[in-house]
Order: C-alpha cells, then structure tokens, then sequence
C-alpha cells in the first residue's frame, strides 16, 4: 500500500483552547498572581492585571508587554465592591470582554484563634472571600450574555486538612472551595465553568512573609520532609493548573478543586 503524503495531525496546543476574549487575574502583582497573569499573555489572551500594589501590578503588566503581550494594570482592593465594579467596566471598554477570571488575591497570617481580633477575621475575610465574590459578581453578567465564561479561583491545601496557627486562613479558604462548587451547579448550564485550586506550599514571597534567614531554611527543611516529591512548589507550576482550567482543554471539568500539594495529602 503506498503511504500517505498527507502530514499526520498535530495535537492542538494549549494556546487553542481559549477565544478571543479577555482575562482577568487579581493578586497578579507578585507571586502564583503574576505567574499566571504572564502564562496567560503568552497564550495571546489580554490580561487585566489588578493588585492593591499598584506598583506591582504595573511591574506585571510591563513584564507582559515587554514579551509582546497586551496588558493593562488596575489598583484595585477587591474587598471593596464598588472599586471591583468601576475596574471591571474599565477593563471592557479598555480590554475587551472579560471571557476568564482567576481570583488569586489574598492574605495570610500566623496567629492563634484566642488571639485572633474581630479586625483580622474580618480582614481576612473580606479580602480572600468577598473580593472573589465581588469579581465573580462582576464578570458574571457578560459572560451569561455570551453563554461562555470560565473562572478559577484559589483555595489552599489547609482548606482540606486545616491548619494549627491559621484557622481564620483556613476557614477563609474553605469558604471559597463552597463558593466554588455552588457556582459551578449555578451556572453550568449557561456555559460557565468554575473551578479551583488548592496549593499546598509554594516559593511565593507571600509564603515566605515572616519567615527569615535560618528560620526560612529550616521551615522549608521541615515541611519538604512530608512532602512525597521533596521540595516546594513554583508559582509557575500552579500558574499552568489555572491556564488548563481555564481553557477549552478542560471543558469537560467544572465544580472541581485541583490540589497541587507534591502528594502532600493524597489518600
């Protein structure tokens, strides 16, 4: 039989997974934020960038454009609503539809609950929990117009096993994870997918906040002892979970928590 001169199908790469359609990522200032918030240019998409720093998100955003993306920096405090509104209505005239979301944005705190203030469970809250209700708020109405959105927001491996020292982190993150699951039901049938990840340790200069010299040495020491792969995680890692969910490459997944841990806690 003479063999065929056509050229066998290449498999589609990532980058064919999403429409032309904008995305927008907040904690993008540094860290898992900033990583997909690049990973994201890369695969053409125009990225909206928002973080409290506004020095920090445009250090982002003139990361992305000098590797010859598109993107826009926007200081925004998502814990406030008003301030996630006005952004999301300048980003459409500015970007273009918003078609993804990752709400990344968030803080931690070691402190024991008797010492936990009114003040920090509040803070904690409505930084980690309202602002991605307010972003989701937010992109929702145009994406149910179109009948395609997809979002991804970051819980935490202490979500799943909690954590001594940072219960107000972990019940925050846990809330996200109910978030998560009870918008994907909501609106799947619309064309909306949602999802999220949880992260066990990642060598984020948030993970590394309050940690110092030897302390730090023998923090990570201590914690890749019970990790089955041995060392910490990079933000880029996780920033190519958030890409694969967010893209058509997953369309077949939503209402799922992605645990990233090394096989920290697998069963």
């Amino acid at each position: 039989m003479a063999k065929s001169s056509r050229t066998p199908a290449q498999p589609a790469g990532l980058t064919e997974g999403f429409r032309e359609l904008a995305a927008v990522v907040t904690g993008a200032g540094s860290g898992m934020g900033r990583a997909t918030a690049l990973a994201l240019a890369r695969h053409g998409l125009a990225v909206a960038v928002l973080d409290r720093n506004e020095e920090a998100a445009k250090a982002t955003t003139d990361l992305i454009i000098g590797d010859g993306g598109r993107a826009h920096a926007y200081k925004v405090d998502v814990s406030r609503s008003r301030e996630v509104d006005r952004a999301f209505a300048k980003i459409q005239k500015k970007l273009g539809p918003v078609g993804y979301l990752v709400n990344i944005a968030g803080i931690d705190e070691l402190c024991p609950l008797e010492k936990i203030t009114d003040e920090a469970w509040a803070r904690m809250f409505s930084i980690a929990v309202n602002g991605c209700f307010y972003c989701c708020r937010a992109a929702l109405p145009g994406m149910m117009e179109r009948g395609f959105g997809s979002i991804v927001n970051m819980s935490s491996l202490h979500a799943v096993r909690g954590q001594a020292g940072r219960t107000h982190y972990a019940a925050s993150k846990a809330a996200i994870m109910g978030l998560t699951k009870s918008l994907a039901r909501e609106k799947a049938a619309l064309g909306i997918r949602v999802n999220g990840v949880a992260p066990g340790p990642i060598d984020t200069p948030l993970w590394r906040s309050g940690r110092g010299g030897g302390a730090l040495t023998k923090d990570i020491a201590e914690r890749v002892k019970v990790i089955p792969l041995g060392r910490l995680g990079t933000a880029e890692e996780i920033a190519e979970i958030f890409v694969f969910l967010l893209s058509s490459h997953a369309s077949y997944i939503t209402g799922q928590i992605v645990t990233a841990d090394g096989g920290e806690i697998m069963p």
